[in-house]
């Protein structure tokens, strides 16, 4: 892969760390160990690694994943004594966390193997727990749902905690996420699925929870092996219902029904084709439509980002864009297809499409669930925006905040300064802190990402 990467002038691990990702999402059993070949073992790298990690240098991506494949090819007695494996884990989730592209790709890799290994593996998951727990904490999804990568039963009991008395929504949604690998993997013992199925039902039932966990909850009552299955029938009637609720949805045009998604996947991998700088005579690529329709319209956010990465990392992302782009335009009354098309411009994005995301942010008559995908978008899309727009954008969503009773503004701002930290705009973060008008848990937020330690905030964009 790393020739691939050279032979089509690549920067380096673009192609790797894709590979690896995915790989590692679908693979079809958990081991420390990456699917593509590092080579032989340095003598002497660990060590010189591990000095690195416990130290205040800056560590890269490509250091992060040599020392843990070095780890997973040796995986008894490289580390001791035991609190050495609690300070690498924790430093490689801090880092995981704040980063973005191929250096959290790289790290999220890293931090799998960890909680694969026979040895890190509960250093790392109470690593993910403590954070996860820790409420002046600004990421909470991945240190949630990344629990899924390893069979020990603790990993699925912190999961199950956060789904019975969740830090917040963010934690609760991580845990739905995580559970779906892990009925794929059968990691749940016996009594954690007997408490997973009331649980996942009653969030059905809960109208506080976020509008796209119920999808996910239905997905996973899906996945029940078919014995407790059987046994929860009464329980289960209440897929049923969620169905039901589904297609009223799809009624009020907050879903997209599957001749409606399949006609937009027609369309958007049309205008992706054409617009490619080379054709392919007689080639005709097949994979392309359902890599835009898991993108789009799966309901697993794991999976429609992973899709959208493989997307990213082909000839596609450039024309890719535009024709998201272009829809937006036609889409504007499908809620449903407009918050698809946003989070997918978060991984396939560039400089060309921050306008129109920027707009959607600020504009007056935006949909509030349209305005809140716009701002968890704008963080991750390649380019910068100028700080005349991020002035402009938090005095909007503040005041708003101030004036309504309803919570979309305070979550623009939340996302808004998370987009600030992950992008690493110090200046605009220092000046968000000293706003009166803007809330206080938005300020708190910005000095969160202030005070993070230069060698963890310096380390997780390399």
């Amino acid at each position: 892969m790393q020739r691939y990467e050279q032979l089509l002038d690549l920067p380096p691990n673009s192609l790797v760390a894709v590979t690896d990702t995915v790989y590692r999402y679908s693979a079809p059993f958990i081991t420390p160990k990456p699917r593509l070949g590092r080579g032989p073992r340095r003598p002497g790298r660990v060590e010189q690694l591990l000095d690195r990690a416990l130290s205040d240098d800056l560590m890269a991506g490509a250091e992060w994943d040599r020392l843990t494949a070095d780890l997973a090819a040796s995986p008894r007695g490289v580390i001791a004594p035991a609190s050495l494996w609690d300070r690498i884990a924790e430093r490689l989730l801090a880092e995981t966390i704040i980063a973005d592209g191929v250096p959290w790709m790289q790290r999220y890799e890293a931090l799998n193997r960890l909680l694969a290994h026979p040895v890190g593996q509960q250093a790392a998951i109470a690593a993910c727990a403590n954070l996860a727990a820790d409420r002046s904490n600004q990421v909470f999804v991945e240190p949630v749902s990344v629990l899924d990568a390893s069979a020990h039963p603790d990993a699925g009991s912190h999961l199950l905690r956060q789904l019975v008395d969740p830090t917040n929504d963010l934690a609760r949604y991580g845990a739905l996420l995580g559970c779906v690998r892990k009925l794929r993997y059968g990691h749940f013992t016996a009594p954690q699925l007997l408490r997973l199925v009331p649980v996942v039902n009653t969030l059905l039932e809960d109208p506080t929870a976020r509008e796209d966990a119920r999808p996910l909850a239905v997905e996973l009552l899906r996945r029940l092996p078919t014995e407790l299955a059987v046994r929860y029938r009464t329980h289960l009637r209440r897929v049923a219902a969620a169905d039901r609720l589904l297609r009223h949805m799809l009624e009020a045009g907050r879903v997209v029904g599957r001749e409606t998604a399949q006609t937009t996947v027609v369309r958007i991998v049309g205008s992706t084709v054409a617009g490619l700088q080379r054709e392919a005579p007689h080639f005709r690529d097949q994979l392309l439509p359902v890599l835009v329709d898991e993108m789009l319209f799966h309901p697993v956010l794991d999976v429609r980002l992973y899709a959208a990465m493989l997307l990213s990392a082909a000839p596609y992302r450039q024309p890719l864009a535009a024709a998201l782009t272009a829809e937006l335009a036609t889409a504007d009354h499908r809620t449903e297809t407009v918050q698809a098309i946003l989070e997918a411009l978060r991984v396939v994005g560039g400089q060309e499409q921050r306008p129109l995301v920027e707009r959607l942010i600020t504009a007056a008559g935006v949909r509030p669930t349209v305005m809140v995908a716009a701002t968890r978008a704008i963080g991750h899309m390649g380019g910068r925006s100028p700080d005349t727009f991020w002035l402009r954008a938090i005095a909007h969503h503040a005041v708003a905040a101030r004036m309504s009773a309803g919570n979309a503004h305070n979550v623009a701002l939340a996302a808004l300064v998370y987009a600030l930290g992950v992008t690493r705009n110090e200046p605009m973060l220092r000046k968000v802190t000293r706003q009166p008008d803007v809330p206080a848990e938005s300020r708190a937020a910005a000095f969160w990402w202030l005070n993070l330690p230069r060698r963890i905030a310096d380390s997780a964009v390399r």
